[in-house]
């Protein structure tokens, strides 16, 4: 199955998928829909409920300010005289119980404590009232406006207390006292929902008795209608501690609010409990529900039409790119690969010719990774699948500044590369691209000895530089020879600077054959010669010369027949620098030679 054929059987199958789930959505998130309608109505019926009160403090506080500064008030509550006192009030009584009936409480109270007036019922007068109501102590104490609900001969009613003070003089307080009927109902007339107040048992007065003759599960209520009575039914079942919930009853939903009541005590007193209708009709649902699904599949169909579009100019343009870098990539002759930390993701053709593989993927079958055929080489510019406790990526990365090499042999041809990677972040993933740079001739030319075909004096330079530090840092021995062909001069005198120029070849591929692996020849200029001894202490270094010798001494050189060489042996010692090692290796060969010649001198 073609890739487009797949895209396409996904896009039908997101189309489904999209359309299922908004289906489903609306269906099954119902709950969570109602709930979040639960919490905005919850906050909004509280902030309505505390708005009612506010209102109520403000009316009630500046209607009693405006009767105690009345003409006749504050002398006839001085004296104490109800008669005048309830005289001089009697008209804005009637004037406030107009306004609203819910009013059922105006009195008055002296300084002492004590009721001076009562307008609702004058014939009570003179008790020590402020003993049996905190609200009232609080009021006379602190001098200032009290409003809380709090139970009294009345029963229980929302009470504001007004402090009278005159010239710093505390006079007494005027008191209003509020149905909870009238909140009940004005939350009713705001917010549309079903209201009731819920008294407990435990704050009954007598007074509450007549008002709130209807009790269930601890509670008293002013009236209880059957669709009431089935709504609290339904919210205190499994639910002692009268929490919001949503409760169902027939084909509605209510959300249950509760509103707790406390008293001036700080005690609960009863609370208000609000139904707020959340249901839709079917009907309802099912338009909603339809337009939903017509809206979402034209907006699929829309989007998979957009999809297919992008889709085609993407993949129009990812061929074009694919095709455009890997033709630009293919034309390199430098050899490319691109990977991630471990493995390789792509290659040029120059590497597959290089490495004679056909695909990546038979590369893949024998190696592990391109750094498992990196060559150890003979100084610290080159590389190795770890440095400096790095991967090998990440060390030329970080140290872009210096030359990287390596050398890798295929079918017995070692060729030498430069290094150079570039990163590319791609989804919290590290790739690499790497360039193998072929320098094998210009290396060649820059490190080898024309004629011999062995390091130069420069080439030497950098290796003994780089065997220095190791065996600085690893406290390994290190030792190197200095040879020079005895009489060399009448070899050039009497054969001729070409066969000289043959001997030195044979020479040079003789101590290159005689040395270890691990070892280096170069030559170091004319028909002197030096070979670096890494891991060799000054005694084998002897051994190795003397050995060296012999086998020099009894060689047959084409022409000229048989040589011999002198050599100078020297150890290095940490604390000092190159010349210095070389400068000793040269006077002990210099002793060599005034010594007769043909001899190893350390």
């Amino acid at each position: 199955m073609s890739f487009k054929r797949r895209v396409q059987l996904f896009i039908t199958f997101l189309v489904l998928l999209v359309s299922t789930v908004l289906t489903a959505s609306y269906l099954y998130q119902q709950d969570k829909i109602l709930t979040e309608r639960s919490v905005h109505s919850s906050q909004n019926i509280k902030n309505i409920f505390d708005m009612i009160l506010k209102d109520l403090d403000h009316f009630y506080t500046y209607r009693a300010y405006a009767n105690l500064r009345s003409a006749g008030i504050k002398e006839a509550m001085l004296s104490r005289n109800k008669q005048e006192l309830y005289e001089l009030t009697l008209p804005r009584y009637r004037t406030l119980r107009a306004e609203n009936p819910d009013l059922f409480i105006m009195q008055f109270h002296a300084s002492d404590g004590r009721s001076i007036l009562r307008m609702h019922r004058k014939e009570v007068y003179g008790d020590d009232i402020a003993s049996r109501r905190p609200m009232l102590r609080a009021s006379h104490s602190s001098r200032l406006v009290k409003t809380q609900f709090e139970g009294g001969l009345e029963g229980i009613a929302y009470r504001i207390v007004v402090p009278f003070v005159d010239n710093n003089k505390y006079i007494g307080a005027l008191e209003f006292g509020i149905d909870p009927d009238y909140i009940t109902g004005k939350l009713m007339e705001t917010t549309g929902m079903e209201a009731l107040f819920m008294l407990h048992n435990s704050r009954m007065a007598a007074a509450d008795i007549e008002k709130y003759p209807v009790e269930y599960n601890e509670y008293r209520f002013s009236h209880f209608g059957s669709n009431q009575r089935a709504l609290v039914e339904n919210y205190v079942k499994d639910n002692p501690e009268f929490n919001q919930r949503i409760i169902h009853l027939g084909d509605k939903d209510y959300d249950a609010i509760p509103i707790y009541v406390v008293g001036s005590d700080g005690k609960p007193l009863g609370l208000l409990l609000c139904f707020n209708d959340l249901t839709r009709g079917t009907e309802d649902i099912i338009r909603i529900i339809a337009g939903s699904f017509m809206i979402t599949m034209i907006m699929i169909i829309v989007l998979i039409g957009v999809i297919e579009y992008i889709f085609s100019r993407m993949m129009r343009k990812m061929t074009f790119q694919e095709k455009y870098i890997e033709t630009i990539m293919n034309a390199q002759q430098n050899l490319i690969i691109v990977m991630d930390e471990q493995n390789i993701m792509y290659i040029n053709h120059a590497f597959l010719e290089y490495f004679h593989y056909r695909t990546l993927d038979e590369f893949r079958k024998e190696h592990g990774s391109i750094c498992e055929l990196f060559e150890t080489g003979d100084n610290e510019s080159y590389l190795h699948s770890e440095m400096e406790g790095m991967i090998w990526t990440e060390y030329v990365l970080k140290y872009k500044e210096r030359e990287h090499k390596t050398k890798m042999t295929i079918d017995g041809k070692t060729s030498t590369f430069t290094v150079h990677v570039q990163m590319i972040e791609f989804e919290n993933k590290h790739h690499f691209v790497v360039v193998f740079t072929d320098i094998t001739k210009l290396n060649n030319l820059a490190t080898l000895d024309r004629l011999t075909q062995i390091a130069n004096r420069f080439e030497f330079d950098k290796m003994l530089g780089y065997s220095m530090s190791v065996s600085r840092r690893y406290m390994r021995s290190l030792s190197v020879l200095l040879l020079d062909i005895d009489h060399f001069k009448h070899i050039n005198d009497r054969f001729g600077h070409l066969i000289g120029d043959e001997v030195l070849k044979s020479f040079s591929t003789l101590l290159c054959q005689q040395v270890r692996q691990s070892d280096a020849v170069a030559r170091w200029g004319g028909e002197e010669f030096i070979i670096l001894l890494p891991d060799t202490s000054l005694a084998s270094a002897i051994k190795m010369a003397e050995s060296l010798r012999q086998r020099i001494e009894v060689n047959p050189f084409a022409t000229v027949g048989n040589l011999t060489c002198s050599i100078g042996v020297a150890e290095f010692n940490p604390v000092e620098e190159a010349d210095d090692l070389l400068h000793r290796a040269d006077q002990q060969l210099y002793r060599a030679k005034n010594s007769g010649r043909n001899r190893v001198m350390a």
